[in-house]
């Protein structure tokens, strides 16, 4: 069986269908749908398609916060292994979105000092390191420590958000995830380093800073690339369903035409409205949109009947407010259907 969930593959098929993926990446897919049918069939259908993906991409924004996974994470194997590949696979289709109006969007340094500050992160001027040091293309970071520890912080601001996806796709720096020495967070124009004092070597050190690996993801997302949250709802006989997604959209204009940059992650979750919850048994569960979809098999349901139905992340087309989306439940031989609409 695939160490990789389909919803993670899935987020690749498209790009490996257009060969624009590394050979790692391309080993990864190739490996998941020689064992998964269902993967198998989307590149079937896919290489049907007459969509082509635009010839560009997009910087990996990082996921929003470490808090949820975390809570699964056991080993520091996992650890590692989890933050790399989903900051790794979350490249997904890029696009316009008609109808909107284009902004320049840029963000300076003392927007984004203040902003942290403001959420809690205490930053002082760091004048022992040089900026020299951490040169990208020209580009120099300020450098800041972080809080009272000797933990680093480094913000580089560049004139554009074209210039920082030339400059970050020409280098190496900072393009290793699975190392532990840095934690990137892309904001618009910016790009935001944390590097730990101390190379976390298990799950216990590694909590050591999650507190401000959250806190600097959150407000990234939130405040500095204008993060939202838009959540759909149904209901059918015997279940209530939730599909919560948090997303962000920014547009960029310039002399060279218009960029667009977006990322999200959806957490689809269903509750059993009756009381015999003992009889309910293991439950399969399968989401579509008009944009694709994703499905988990053997999902137990928890004391106050609610059922995590995992999770996936990326960028793309954002959903719409207009958009339905449909749940298929499957359990003790029988199916239900709900219909979700935005709320």
């Amino acid at each position: 069986m695939s160490k990789y969930p389909c919803e993670l593959i899935e987020d690749l098929i498209p790009l490996y269908i257009e060969d624009d993926v590394s050979d790692a990446t391309k080993k990864i897919v190739e490996e998941h749908i020689s064992e998964c049918e269902n993967c198998k069939s989307l590149v079937h259908e896919y290489s049907n398609d007459e969509l082509k993906i635009e010839d560009f991409k997009e910087d990996l924004p990082e996921a929003k916060t470490f808090k949820k996974w975390m809570k699964k994470l056991k080993v520091w194997g996992v650890v590692a292994g989890m933050v790399a590949l989903i900051a790794f696979i979350t490249i997904g289709l890029l696009g316009y979105k008609i109808g909107e109006d284009a902004e320049n969007g840029v963000i300076t340094l003392k927007t984004i000092v203040k902003t942290l500050e403001k959420e809690g992160l205490s930053l002082e001027k760091d004048k022992s390191k040089s900026p020299d040091e951490y040169d990208l293309s020209g580009v120099k970071p300020s450098i800041y420590t972080v809080e009272d520890s000797k933990d680093t912080l480094l913000i580089y601001v560049f004139d554009s958000f074209r210039e920082k996806q030339k400059i970050l796709d020409e280098t190496d720096k900072y393009n290793n995830y699975f190392s532990m020495e840095e934690f990137k967070y892309h904001a618009k124009n910016s790009l935001i380093v944390f590097i730990p004092n101390e190379i976390p070597e298990n799950e216990e050190e590694f909590k050591a800073i999650e507190n401000k690996l959250n806190l600097i993801s959150e407000t990234t997302f939130k405040y500095l690339n204008n993060g939202k949250e838009r959540v759909y709802k149904g209901e059918s006989e015997n279940w209530e369903g939730t599909f919560t997604m948090e997303y962000y959209e920014n547009w960029f204009k310039d002399e060279e035409g218009t960029k667009y940059d977006s990322y999200n992650e959806k957490y689809p979750m269903i509750k059993y409205k009756g009381s015999d919850l003992d009889e309910v048994g293991t439950i399969d569960f399968e989401y579509k949109t008009i944009n694709g979809g994703g499905e988990s098999t053997g999902l137990t349901i928890d004391k106050d009947g609610y059922v995590k139905a995992g999770g996936s992340s990326g960028n793309g087309t954002i959903l719409s407010e207009d958009t339905e989306i449909t749940f298929i439940i499957k359990w003790n031989g029988k199916e239900e259907r709900i219909v979700l609409k935005a709320q």
